[in-house]
């Protein structure tokens, strides 16, 4: 393992998902690692019957969580982008303990800028324990999590408001964030290549970069199923990332030689899992 390579060992206290029964949630967080699943292997691992299984599976696709193939499920195609609703229910276990991990590098008083997406919906959840932050966002549910918060000064960024999202992008958000610079940023992605970070939507890749270029340390949270999500966006190489904090490695090859090879640069990796 590469020294920019660490794991985090720290206990995370999980909150179940009420949308989902405890083995929907966790088949879908295995999906989300996989890629595939059969009916038969899974009934064995949970020990209940294949009928059980397949009415679990039902439950996933009716929400758009998964689409059906032969004999099983499978992850909805990597081009596609599922809703905010659809994505907090992913691997939202992993979030938890990816959240506390970010939380861990973030000082009292620190100026902190919060990216869109679920994950870092997680980290602001997780900073109650923070005191004197200024915050400055364009995720609305970041906002409202820190909302009530005696000691955390927030600014939302101007834009043109995506309800399905809950967040704004556009090019009065891009500029909004340009005109600041913060100590830290956490941002998210649609997905991971060899070549680095990627999202759906040129908005949301736009405003990611700026994150990028205007704080002094960059965290990446995003869970190892991400890796291999077709997003067309190029957002930046993981060489600009200071720090991934992650589940899990890749399983294939590549990326992992692409983890590999930019933690011996400037990239630190820390896994929760």
């Amino acid at each position: 393992m590469s020294p920019g390579i660490e794991r985090d060992s720290r206990s995370v206290e999980h909150a179940s998902n009420d949308a989902l029964t405890r083995r929907q949630q966790q088949i879908l967080e295995r999906l989300a690692r996989e890629g595939q699943l059969a009916v038969d292997p899974l009934a064995h691992t949970f020990d209940v019957t294949p009928q059980t299984i397949r009415r679990d599976l039902a439950v996933l696709c009716e929400r758009g969580l998964a689409r059906r193939r032969h004999g099983g499920i499978e992850r909805p195609p990597g081009g596609y982008n599922l809703g905010h609703t659809q994505r907090i229910m992913l691997a939202r276990t992993a979030k938890q303990a990816m959240a506390a991990s970010v939380v861990a590098e973030i000082p009292d008083g620190a100026t902190l800028a919060l990216g869109i997406g679920t994950s870092v919906v997680a980290v602001a959840e997780a900073l109650l324990a923070r005191r004197g932050l200024r915050v400055i966002t364009n995720n609305l549910q970041v906002a409202q999590a820190l909302s009530t918060h005696p000691d955390v000064a927030v600014q939302l960024a101007e834009g043109q408001l995506r309800p399905q999202d809950l967040d704004v992008v556009g090019s009065a958000t891009v500029a909004f964030f340009a005109r600041h610079q913060v100590d830290i940023a956490v941002l998210g992605c649609g997905g991971l290549d060899t070549g680095g970070l990627l999202d759906f939507d040129p908005e949301e890749a736009a405003v990611s970069r700026t994150l990028i270029g205007h704080a002094q340390r960059r965290i990446l949270v995003a869970d190892a199923s991400k890796w291999g999500r077709a997003a067309m966006c190029r957002i930046a190489p993981l060489e600009e990332i200071d720090l991934l904090v992650t589940d899990e490695l890749p399983h294939q090859p590549d990326y992992r030689s692409a983890l590999e090879a930019a933690s011996q640069q400037s990239l630190s990796v820390r896994f929760t899992a």
